[in-house]
Protein backbone atom coordinates (compact mmCIF):
# COMPACT_ATOMS: atom_id res chain seq x y z
CA UNK A 1 0.00 0.00 0.00
CA UNK A 2 2.78 2.47 0.67
CA UNK A 3 4.91 1.66 -2.28
CA UNK A 4 1.67 1.93 -4.62
CA UNK A 5 0.37 5.26 -2.99
CA UNK A 6 3.50 6.53 -3.49
CA UNK A 7 4.07 5.54 -7.00
CA UNK A 8 1.02 6.70 -7.95
CA UNK A 9 2.01 10.30 -6.47
CA UNK A 10 4.87 10.47 -7.95
CA UNK A 11 3.91 9.28 -11.37
CA UNK A 12 0.74 11.36 -11.44
CA UNK A 13 3.25 14.48 -10.37
CA UNK A 14 5.44 13.58 -13.43
CA UNK A 15 2.84 12.90 -15.81
CA UNK A 16 1.18 16.76 -14.63
CA UNK A 17 3.89 18.14 -15.27
CA UNK A 18 5.09 16.72 -18.25
CA UNK A 19 1.24 17.83 -19.59
CA UNK A 20 2.38 21.27 -18.89
CA UNK A 21 6.22 21.70 -19.50
CA UNK A 22 7.44 18.72 -21.94
CA UNK A 23 10.90 17.67 -21.74
CA UNK A 24 12.11 21.29 -21.08
CA UNK A 25 14.96 20.81 -18.14
CA UNK A 26 14.80 23.96 -15.95
CA UNK A 27 17.82 24.09 -13.67
CA UNK A 28 21.68 23.73 -14.89
CA UNK A 29 22.25 20.39 -12.87
CA UNK A 30 19.58 18.86 -14.96
CA UNK A 31 20.98 19.96 -18.35
CA UNK A 32 24.22 18.87 -17.32
CA UNK A 33 23.47 15.52 -15.99
CA UNK A 34 21.52 14.79 -19.72
CA UNK A 35 24.19 16.33 -21.61
CA UNK A 36 26.60 13.76 -19.93
CA UNK A 37 24.14 10.90 -20.32
CA UNK A 38 23.47 11.32 -24.00
CA UNK A 39 26.61 12.37 -25.13
CA UNK A 40 27.37 8.81 -23.56
CA UNK A 41 24.91 7.29 -25.96
CA UNK A 42 25.72 9.21 -28.92
CA UNK A 43 29.44 9.38 -28.92
CA UNK A 44 30.53 6.64 -26.55
CA UNK A 45 32.08 9.02 -24.06
CA UNK A 46 31.06 10.73 -20.67
CA UNK A 47 31.43 14.32 -21.51
CA UNK A 48 29.35 17.53 -21.42
CA UNK A 49 29.11 19.68 -24.01
CA UNK A 50 31.40 22.20 -23.15
CA UNK A 51 34.17 19.70 -22.63
CA UNK A 52 34.52 18.27 -19.33
CA UNK A 53 34.71 14.93 -18.48
CA UNK A 54 34.99 14.66 -15.18
CA UNK A 55 32.09 17.58 -13.83
CA UNK A 56 29.91 15.44 -12.00
CA UNK A 57 30.27 11.33 -10.51
CA UNK A 58 28.67 9.16 -13.02
CA UNK A 59 26.24 6.88 -11.42
CA UNK A 60 23.78 9.03 -12.28
CA UNK A 61 24.67 10.13 -15.81
CA UNK A 62 24.85 6.29 -16.79
CA UNK A 63 21.11 5.78 -14.92
CA UNK A 64 20.26 8.20 -17.49
CA UNK A 65 22.19 7.11 -20.46
CA UNK A 66 19.81 3.79 -20.48
CA UNK A 67 16.71 6.25 -21.69
CA UNK A 68 19.35 9.01 -23.10
CA UNK A 69 18.68 7.53 -26.70
CA UNK A 70 15.24 7.45 -26.25
CA UNK A 71 15.28 11.82 -26.96
CA UNK A 72 12.44 13.51 -25.48
CA UNK A 73 10.62 10.76 -24.79
CA UNK A 74 13.81 9.04 -22.68
CA UNK A 75 13.16 12.28 -20.24
CA UNK A 76 9.71 11.01 -19.46
CA UNK A 77 10.53 7.63 -19.00
CA UNK A 78 14.00 8.59 -16.95
CA UNK A 79 11.46 10.90 -14.75
CA UNK A 80 9.10 7.94 -14.69
CA UNK A 81 11.89 5.45 -13.24
CA UNK A 82 12.45 8.04 -10.42
CA UNK A 83 8.97 8.01 -9.14
CA UNK A 84 9.51 4.19 -9.06
CA UNK A 85 12.55 4.91 -6.95
CA UNK A 86 10.82 7.43 -5.04
CA UNK A 87 7.88 4.18 -3.85
CA UNK A 88 10.98 2.12 -3.17
CA UNK A 89 12.66 4.74 -0.53
CA UNK A 90 8.94 4.96 1.07
CA UNK A 91 8.93 1.51 1.17
CA UNK A 92 12.30 0.56 2.36
CA UNK A 93 11.76 3.66 5.25
CA UNK A 94 8.62 1.13 6.06
CA UNK A 95 10.54 -2.12 6.16
CA UNK A 96 13.70 -0.19 8.41
CA UNK A 97 10.97 1.43 10.66
CA UNK A 98 8.78 -2.07 11.02
CA UNK A 99 11.58 -3.88 11.37
CA UNK A 100 12.87 -2.22 14.03
CA UNK A 101 10.22 -0.83 15.79
CA UNK A 102 7.19 -2.55 15.02
CA UNK A 103 4.45 -2.24 12.23
CA UNK A 104 2.47 0.70 13.53
CA UNK A 105 6.12 2.83 13.52
CA UNK A 106 6.42 1.42 9.96
CA UNK A 107 3.69 2.48 8.99
CA UNK A 108 4.09 5.81 10.24
CA UNK A 109 7.29 6.30 8.85
CA UNK A 110 5.96 4.89 5.13
CA UNK A 111 3.03 6.84 5.12
CA UNK A 112 5.46 10.52 5.49
CA UNK A 113 7.76 9.40 3.30
CA UNK A 114 5.12 8.90 0.87
CA UNK A 115 3.42 11.86 1.06
CA UNK A 116 6.50 14.05 1.91
CA UNK A 117 5.75 17.12 -1.21
CA UNK A 118 9.34 17.75 -1.61
CA UNK A 119 10.57 14.24 -2.29
CA UNK A 120 7.19 14.29 -4.77
CA UNK A 121 8.70 17.92 -6.42
CA UNK A 122 12.13 16.56 -7.35
CA UNK A 123 10.77 12.86 -8.88
CA UNK A 124 10.55 15.38 -12.19
CA UNK A 125 13.76 16.98 -11.94
CA UNK A 126 16.91 15.20 -13.11
CA UNK A 127 18.64 15.84 -10.39
CA UNK A 128 20.47 13.44 -7.70
CA UNK A 129 18.10 13.51 -5.27
CA UNK A 130 15.99 10.82 -5.79
CA UNK A 131 18.64 8.09 -6.20
CA UNK A 132 20.44 9.28 -3.35
CA UNK A 133 17.39 9.16 -1.13
CA UNK A 134 16.75 5.90 -2.41
CA UNK A 135 20.68 4.42 -1.71
CA UNK A 136 20.51 6.56 1.76
CA UNK A 137 17.77 4.95 2.97
CA UNK A 138 18.95 1.69 1.72
CA UNK A 139 22.38 2.67 3.32
CA UNK A 140 21.23 3.25 6.98
CA UNK A 141 19.12 0.04 6.85
CA UNK A 142 21.94 -2.42 5.86
CA UNK A 143 24.21 -0.44 8.66
CA UNK A 144 21.74 -1.24 11.27
CA UNK A 145 21.22 -4.83 10.07
CA UNK A 146 24.76 -5.33 10.03
CA UNK A 147 24.80 -4.92 14.19
CA UNK A 148 22.42 -7.66 14.47
CA UNK A 149 23.01 -10.59 16.58
CA UNK A 150 22.35 -12.63 14.22
CA UNK A 151 24.97 -13.67 12.01
CA UNK A 152 23.31 -14.70 8.74
CA UNK A 153 21.82 -10.69 9.03
CA UNK A 154 24.86 -9.29 10.28
CA UNK A 155 26.53 -10.54 7.12
CA UNK A 156 23.75 -9.83 4.60
CA UNK A 157 23.84 -6.07 6.06
CA UNK A 158 27.78 -6.39 5.90
CA UNK A 159 28.01 -6.60 2.05
CA UNK A 160 24.70 -3.46 1.87
CA UNK A 161 26.90 -1.59 3.52
CA UNK A 162 29.80 -2.37 1.53
CA UNK A 163 28.12 -1.95 -1.96
CA UNK A 164 25.11 0.87 -1.34
CA UNK A 165 28.46 2.96 0.61
CA UNK A 166 30.22 2.55 -2.86
CA UNK A 167 27.14 3.09 -4.68
CA UNK A 168 27.04 6.85 -2.98
CA UNK A 169 30.32 8.09 -3.37
CA UNK A 170 29.35 7.44 -7.32
CA UNK A 171 26.03 9.41 -6.91
CA UNK A 172 27.78 12.26 -4.62
CA UNK A 173 31.24 12.87 -3.90
CA UNK A 174 30.04 14.66 -1.05
CA UNK A 175 28.97 11.53 0.88
CA UNK A 176 32.64 10.01 1.13
CA UNK A 177 33.25 12.22 4.93
CA UNK A 178 30.31 10.73 5.99
CA UNK A 179 30.60 7.11 4.79
CA UNK A 180 34.08 7.45 6.68
CA UNK A 181 32.05 8.38 10.33
CA UNK A 182 29.70 5.47 9.02
CA UNK A 183 32.18 2.99 8.80
CA UNK A 184 33.94 4.25 12.16
CA UNK A 185 30.77 4.69 13.57
CA UNK A 186 29.96 0.77 13.46
CA UNK A 187 32.91 -0.85 14.27
CA UNK A 188 32.73 1.21 17.24
CA UNK A 189 29.05 -0.30 17.96
CA UNK A 190 29.73 -3.59 17.13
CA UNK A 191 30.65 -6.05 19.77
CA UNK A 192 31.86 -8.31 17.60
CA UNK A 193 35.36 -6.56 16.62
CA UNK A 194 36.46 -9.48 14.78
CA UNK A 195 33.58 -9.52 12.26
CA UNK A 196 33.91 -5.39 12.48
CA UNK A 197 37.11 -5.25 10.98
CA UNK A 198 36.51 -7.90 8.41
CA UNK A 199 33.08 -5.72 7.42
CA UNK A 200 35.45 -2.75 7.33
CA UNK A 201 37.97 -4.28 4.98
CA UNK A 202 35.37 -5.14 3.02
CA UNK A 203 33.63 -2.00 2.37
CA UNK A 204 37.65 -0.25 1.77
CA UNK A 205 38.03 -3.32 -0.56
CA UNK A 206 34.33 -2.34 -2.77
CA UNK A 207 34.55 1.53 -2.68
CA UNK A 208 38.82 1.14 -4.15
CA UNK A 209 37.25 -1.21 -6.62
CA UNK A 210 34.38 1.27 -7.64
CA UNK A 211 36.51 4.56 -7.96
CA UNK A 212 39.61 2.89 -9.45
CA UNK A 213 38.61 2.41 -13.07
CA UNK A 214 36.90 6.17 -12.53
CA UNK A 215 40.27 7.38 -11.70
CA UNK A 216 41.87 5.35 -14.47
CA UNK A 217 39.74 6.94 -17.21
CA UNK A 218 40.35 10.53 -15.77
CA UNK A 219 43.58 10.14 -15.53
CA UNK A 220 43.87 9.05 -19.66
CA UNK A 221 41.42 11.52 -20.41
CA UNK A 222 42.50 14.62 -18.29
CA UNK A 223 45.39 13.87 -17.18
CA UNK A 224 44.51 13.19 -13.59
CA UNK A 225 42.58 10.94 -11.54
CA UNK A 226 40.08 12.88 -10.54
CA UNK A 227 38.90 10.52 -7.77
CA UNK A 228 35.74 12.64 -6.42
CA UNK A 229 34.87 14.59 -10.05
CA UNK A 230 36.67 17.86 -10.46
CA UNK A 231 33.79 20.35 -9.48
CA UNK A 232 35.17 20.83 -6.22
CA UNK A 233 37.00 23.91 -6.67
CA UNK A 234 34.03 25.26 -8.02
CA UNK A 235 31.69 24.52 -5.38
CA UNK A 236 33.62 25.95 -3.18
CA UNK A 237 34.51 29.22 -4.78
CA UNK A 238 30.98 29.46 -5.22
CA UNK A 239 29.81 28.88 -1.11
CA UNK A 240 33.08 31.07 -0.25
CA UNK A 241 33.77 33.36 -2.97
CA UNK A 242 33.65 37.25 -2.40
CA UNK A 243 30.54 36.99 -4.79
CA UNK A 244 29.08 34.52 -2.01
CA UNK A 245 25.69 35.26 -0.68
CA UNK A 246 24.99 31.61 0.89
CA UNK A 247 22.69 30.27 -2.79
CA UNK A 248 23.95 29.23 -5.64
CA UNK A 249 24.73 31.29 -8.65
CA UNK A 250 28.01 30.30 -10.93
CA UNK A 251 27.62 33.46 -13.15
CA UNK A 252 31.34 34.36 -12.00
CA UNK A 253 32.60 31.60 -14.14
CA UNK A 254 31.57 34.01 -16.88
CA UNK A 255 33.83 37.11 -15.30
CA UNK A 256 36.93 34.91 -15.22
CA UNK A 257 38.21 34.87 -18.52
CA UNK A 258 41.70 33.31 -17.45
CA UNK A 259 39.98 30.21 -16.84
CA UNK A 260 39.28 29.61 -20.13
CA UNK A 261 43.17 28.90 -20.63
CA UNK A 262 43.19 26.37 -17.72
CA UNK A 263 42.42 22.75 -18.20
CA UNK A 264 39.51 21.09 -16.14
CA UNK A 265 41.57 19.72 -13.45
CA UNK A 266 43.37 23.38 -13.24
CA UNK A 267 40.40 25.54 -12.95
CA UNK A 268 39.11 23.07 -10.06
CA UNK A 269 42.79 23.82 -8.21
CA UNK A 270 42.70 27.46 -8.96
CA UNK A 271 39.05 27.94 -7.77
CA UNK A 272 39.68 26.35 -5.06
CA UNK A 273 42.60 27.99 -4.03
CA UNK A 274 40.84 31.09 -4.42
CA UNK A 275 38.38 29.70 -2.09
CA UNK A 276 40.55 28.98 0.47
CA UNK A 277 42.22 32.60 0.77
CA UNK A 278 39.10 34.29 0.64
CA UNK A 279 38.69 32.43 3.77
CA UNK A 280 41.92 33.13 5.35
CA UNK A 281 41.57 37.00 4.66
CA UNK A 282 37.50 37.28 6.48
CA UNK A 283 37.30 34.50 8.54
CA UNK A 284 34.64 36.04 10.07
CA UNK A 285 32.99 36.09 7.26
CA UNK A 286 32.46 32.15 7.10
CA UNK A 287 30.40 31.73 10.02
CA UNK A 288 27.98 34.73 9.28
CA UNK A 289 27.69 32.53 5.48
CA UNK A 290 27.40 29.19 7.67
CA UNK A 291 24.08 30.60 9.52
CA UNK A 292 22.86 31.89 6.08
CA UNK A 293 23.55 28.25 4.49
CA UNK A 294 21.82 26.58 7.75
CA UNK A 295 19.04 28.51 7.16
CA UNK A 296 18.65 28.25 3.85
CA UNK A 297 19.21 24.36 3.78
CA UNK A 298 16.46 23.92 6.74
CA UNK A 299 14.25 26.81 5.69
CA UNK A 300 10.41 26.07 5.95
CA UNK A 301 9.50 27.13 3.13
CA UNK A 302 11.00 26.95 -0.27
CA UNK A 303 13.75 28.96 -1.21
CA UNK A 304 12.68 30.00 -4.64
CA UNK A 305 10.62 32.89 -4.87
CA UNK A 306 7.81 31.10 -7.20
CA UNK A 307 6.86 28.72 -4.43
CA UNK A 308 7.50 30.65 -0.89
CA UNK A 309 3.66 31.86 -1.24
CA UNK A 310 0.58 30.21 -1.36
CA UNK A 311 -0.82 26.86 -0.41
CA UNK A 312 2.63 25.75 -1.67
CA UNK A 313 4.39 27.65 0.75
CA UNK A 314 2.34 26.93 3.98
CA UNK A 315 1.95 23.17 3.07
CA UNK A 316 5.51 22.97 3.01
CA UNK A 317 5.85 24.81 6.42
CA UNK A 318 3.43 22.56 7.92
CA UNK A 319 5.26 19.24 6.79
CA UNK A 320 8.65 20.38 7.52
CA UNK A 321 7.58 21.99 10.98
CA UNK A 322 6.16 18.39 12.10
CA UNK A 323 8.56 16.04 10.92
CA UNK A 324 11.14 18.02 12.34
CA UNK A 325 9.52 18.04 15.70
CA UNK A 326 8.75 14.32 15.08
CA UNK A 327 11.63 13.57 15.05
CA UNK A 328 13.35 15.50 17.55
CA UNK A 329 10.79 13.59 19.86
CA UNK A 330 11.67 10.45 18.78
CA UNK A 331 15.25 11.57 19.55
CA UNK A 332 14.81 12.19 22.99
CA UNK A 333 12.67 9.06 23.95
CA UNK A 334 16.17 6.93 22.51
CA UNK A 335 18.15 9.09 24.49
CA UNK A 336 15.89 9.53 27.66
CA UNK A 337 13.01 7.51 27.86
CA UNK A 338 11.95 8.46 31.24
CA UNK A 339 8.41 6.82 30.54
CA UNK A 340 9.66 4.38 28.52
CA UNK A 341 11.27 0.69 30.20
CA UNK A 342 14.38 -0.96 28.11
CA UNK A 343 11.81 -2.78 26.25
CA UNK A 344 9.66 0.07 24.63
CA UNK A 345 12.18 2.70 24.32
CA UNK A 346 13.02 3.35 20.45
CA UNK A 347 16.21 1.59 19.24
CA UNK A 348 19.18 3.90 19.99
CA UNK A 349 21.59 2.39 17.45
CA UNK A 350 19.27 3.13 14.84
CA UNK A 351 18.58 6.53 15.85
CA UNK A 352 22.82 7.49 15.74
CA UNK A 353 22.75 5.88 12.13
CA UNK A 354 19.88 7.58 11.25
CA UNK A 355 20.96 11.24 12.42
CA UNK A 356 24.86 10.72 11.97
CA UNK A 357 24.53 11.95 7.44
CA UNK A 358 21.48 14.53 8.93
CA UNK A 359 24.57 16.30 11.07
CA UNK A 360 27.17 15.47 8.38
CA UNK A 361 25.14 16.59 5.33
CA UNK A 362 24.12 19.98 7.70
CA UNK A 363 27.41 20.86 8.48
CA UNK A 364 29.11 20.18 5.07
CA UNK A 365 26.45 22.68 3.37
CA UNK A 366 27.07 25.42 6.16
CA UNK A 367 30.45 25.52 4.37
CA UNK A 368 29.18 25.04 0.59
CA UNK A 369 25.78 26.39 -0.95
CA UNK A 370 23.13 25.95 1.34
CA UNK A 371 19.87 24.99 -0.40
CA UNK A 372 16.61 23.28 0.17
CA UNK A 373 17.69 20.47 -2.03
CA UNK A 374 20.07 18.95 -0.20
CA UNK A 375 18.10 18.05 2.80
CA UNK A 376 15.67 16.51 0.45
CA UNK A 377 17.91 13.17 0.95
CA UNK A 378 17.80 13.54 4.53
CA UNK A 379 13.83 13.61 5.11
CA UNK A 380 12.93 9.46 4.90
CA UNK A 381 15.78 9.52 7.68
CA UNK A 382 14.04 12.35 9.62
CA UNK A 383 10.77 10.41 8.80
CA UNK A 384 11.44 7.33 10.27
CA UNK A 385 13.13 9.25 13.63
CA UNK A 386 9.84 10.74 13.74
CA UNK A 387 8.02 7.58 13.52
CA UNK A 388 9.46 6.09 16.63
CA UNK A 389 8.22 9.02 19.04
CA UNK A 390 4.63 7.22 18.41
CA UNK A 391 5.57 3.49 18.66
CA UNK A 392 6.26 1.23 20.65
CA UNK A 393 9.51 -0.78 19.07
CA UNK A 394 8.57 -4.05 20.89
CA UNK A 395 5.94 -5.38 22.73
CA UNK A 396 6.45 -6.06 26.80
CA UNK A 397 6.65 -9.34 26.91
CA UNK A 398 3.16 -10.87 29.31
CA UNK A 399 3.95 -11.59 33.11
CA UNK A 400 4.75 -15.03 34.14
CA UNK A 401 1.62 -15.74 35.23
CA UNK A 402 -0.35 -14.46 32.84
CA UNK A 403 2.32 -16.01 30.21
CA UNK A 404 1.13 -19.93 31.77
CA UNK A 405 -2.46 -19.09 31.27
Amino acid sequence: MVFVAALLLRAGWVLACWQRDGPALEFPDEQLHWQLARNLVQDGTLVSDDGRYAPRMPLYPLLLALFAGLGDAGVLTARLVQAGLGAATAWGAYLIAEKFGGPRCGLVAGVLVCLDPYAIFFTDLLLTETLFSAVLVALVGAARLSLSTQAQEARRGGIGVALLGAAAVMTRPSAAGWLLLLWLALWLADRGRARATRRLALCAGVLAGALLPWGLRNRAVIGAPAWLSTNGGVSLYDALGPQADGSSNQAFLAHMPELAQLTEVQRDQRLRQLALEQVRRHPGRLLRLAWVKFCRTWSPIPNVSTYRGGATGMLSAAFTGLLLIGALAGLARAVFGVNDTSAQRPDRRLHLLLWLPVLYFTLLHCVFVGSLRYRVPLMPLLSIAAATAVAHPRRLRPAAPFARR
